[in-house]
């Protein structure tokens, strides 16, 4: 009885030694698996990162330009009011002296008064009340 004991612990350690190494195998291939997934996502958050730094660089890009523009244009906005002020108080500043001739073109009726001013034009006439009195 002791031989029969003897094999079959033999046989057992042997079925669990088979089991054991399948197990091994099993987890091996496992850890290869989870390691290929791991790499594999690692690439492509990589690439990701990537993009979004390009991503994030043509952002500023396009930011920096439009601020830059919209700057540029202000400032030539404001260019053109101050031009457009200093005509004006360039206009307003030419008044007559009494050295001054003026034109011969412009109308006079008294010289100390000036030249006659123009008058804004009128669309409708007011209406004649006495018309009778006229024919």
């Amino acid at each position: 009885k002791a031989v029969v004991s003897t094999q079959s612990t033999v046989l057992e350690v042997r079925k669990l030694l088979v089991s054991t190494n399948k197990e091994k195998n099993s987890l091996s291939s496992e850890l290869k698996d989870y390691e290929w997934r791991l790499d594999s996502e690692s690439q492509k958050f990589s690439k990701a990162e990537e993009q979004r730094k390009t991503f994030m660089v043509q952002l500023f890009g396009a930011t920096e330009a439009n601020r830059i523009l919209s700057t540029e244009h202000r400032l030539r906005n404001e260019r053109m009011q101050k031009s457009k002020s200093q005509n004006k108080l360039s206009e307003k500043k030419i008044t007559p002296t009494k050295n001054m001739t003026p034109r011969k073109s412009v109308k006079m009726l008294d010289p100390k008064r000036g030249p006659v001013k123009k008058t804004a034009l009128v669309k409708t006439l007011p209406k004649l009340e006495d018309r009778k009195r006229i024919n």
